[in-house]
């Protein structure tokens, strides 16, 4: 059993040098905070500039994790495990995972959860409860600076992403012996949470937005404009291991949003959905279908519509086809034209007659048509 850390204490971890983990290195890291619930290390290689995190830094968001995302995660999804006996969640800031990202034209990768550091057999296995985050570093020539305030930002949605995806690899893998969760039903998962930390946390606890929802919520609202822009361009459910472009992670929150809407007696938060998805041996539209108790084609025929017809003038709002906790055509119409290009993104084609279209069509997802 390993002992609770100890600040100013060194460990090393092993850091995925591949954003497919299929290499490593070893990197060491010291104990920069230890909570009730986390306990935050820093690699000892980060560049120490001007931009690094501060004390103050690391205390305010291991105390933001203890306070609030960890519970927030417990609650919503389960809890996770211990294998090492520390009864702390190790979270690792590094610079490393900066380097995972060659090229950020598409988006960079800025955390990750590895399921093998939970079974100790593995290669790369760091034998504990822990998950990564990006660190300040300096710009690149094919990515851009990741400056103290931009990591601030970022961090806690990182946080409270990752520990649902470490809860969902306890609750399906060790105790239940089933795989891991469809990546596309995962990161919707995990970008529910963020929404939900825009729900738990008060807005003094998000100092460096201009409120928790800009923290925690904005990046969800952004990747579902980008879905909802085109959707035939996009998968709900994508193939294997696959997360694709961020629409991909906006139509996944999207779903698993409309689905708490719906499906959860406690419609804000979710908590019977989410604990239902998570602690389970099924996977994918499979387990989608057992927790809601309707078939998935049906499921995606209704959100499909509800994408349309959320808050759509003239149209009732009842049933299924809208949402209940959001207003997105509000939201979208008031921060037109300053952030987004049309007040609402989906826009379906419109025939009175016969219509015809060649395409792909992409699982879960396609083209809009509206009869006139």
């Amino acid at each position: 059993m390993a002992s609770i850390p100890i600040v100013g204490q060194r460990d090393s971890f092993y850091v995925c040098r591949t954003s497919s983990c299929a290499a490593f290195n070893r990197v060491g890291a010291t104990v920069r905070f230890v909570g009730r619930q986390g306990a935050i290390y820093t690699d000892d290689a980060n560049p120490v500039t001007a931009e690094s995190l501060t004390e103050s830094d690391i205390t305010q968001l291991g105390t933001l994790f203890d306070d609030y995302l960890f519970p927030i995660d417990t609650t919503a999804f389960g809890r996770e495990s211990d294998i090492d006996g520390d009864q702390r969640v190790a979270i690792l800031i590094s610079a490393a995972v900066n380097d995972l990202t060659s090229d950020c034209a598409n988006g960079r990768i800025i955390g990750y959860f590895y399921g093998a550091d939970l079974i100790a057999s593995l290669a790369g296995s760091n034998r504990r409860e822990v998950f990564y985050a990006f660190a300040p570093k300096a710009a690149t020539t094919s990515c851009p600076a990741v400056t103290r305030s931009i990591a601030l930002r970022a961090l806690p949605p990182v946080l409270i992403h990752e520990m649902q995806h470490m809860i969902s690899f306890n609750q399906r893998v060790l105790v239940r012996g089933a795989g891991q969760e469809d990546l596309w039903l995962n990161e919707g998962l995990s970008h529910f949470a963020e929404e939900l930390g825009y729900r738990g946390v008060p807005d003094a606890r998000c100092p460096n937005s201009a409120s928790c929802f800009a923290q925690f919520s904005s990046g969800d609202i952004d990747n579902a404009y980008s879905y909802l822009s085109d959707p035939e361009a996009t998968a709900l459910v994508t193939p294997g291991n696959n997360s694709g472009p961020l629409a991909y992670r906006g139509a996944s929150w999207l779903f698993v949003r409309w689905l708490a809407d719906h499906f959860s007696s406690d419609t804000l938060l979710g908590t019977q959905v989410t604990r239902g998805l998570v602690q389970s041996t099924r996977d994918g539209a499979t387990n989608v279908s057992a927790v809601a108790g309707v078939d998935f084609p049906t499921l995606v025929g209704e959100w499909q519509l509800a994408n349309y017809l959320e808050n759509l003038p003239g149209f009732a709002q009842v049933g299924r086809l809208r949402y209940r906790t959001w207003n997105f055509r509000s939201l979208y119409q008031a921060n037109f034209p300053t952030l987004f290009a049309k007040p609402y993104p989906l826009t379906p084609d419109s025939t009175a007659g016969s219509y015809s279209r060649t395409g792909t069509l992409r699982g879960g997802s396609g083209r809009h048509v509206r009869y006139r």
